[in-house]
């Protein structure tokens, strides 16, 4: 039986344009291919991170801070994907370097 955890971390939105629909589609592909739950908080709202519209929904622009929650049996790889997204600052120079 594997064991079910619960993940949580303060993240920095440093990309320049803060979670607009590229952004929301890399988080909520990157959700999909775990089994947790994995929900994106900024202040009181919750978006489910498999749900581009909750993310649009958000609100969230550089310098906002959010909080990554995570619950389930892969929590720990989810928590660890998710985060690396928003410390490759979601690749916006390599987006911007190809237009």
């Amino acid at each position: 039986m594997t064991r079910e955890q619960k993940l949580i971390k303060e993240l920095l939105i440093s990309n320049r344009c803060g979670v607009h629909l590229r952004v929301g589609s890399m988080l909520a592909q990157k959700a999909k291919e775990f089994t947790s739950e994995i929900y994106l908080r900024k202040g009181s709202y919750v978006a489910d991170c498999r749900s581009v519209l909750d993310l649009l929904s958000l609100g969230a622009f550089q310098g906002d801070a959010v909080v990554l929650e995570v619950v389930g049996a892969d929590a720990e790889a989810a928590l660890n994907a998710i985060a690396s997204l928003f410390n490759a600052r979601f690749f916006e120079d390599e987006v911007e370097a190809q237009a």
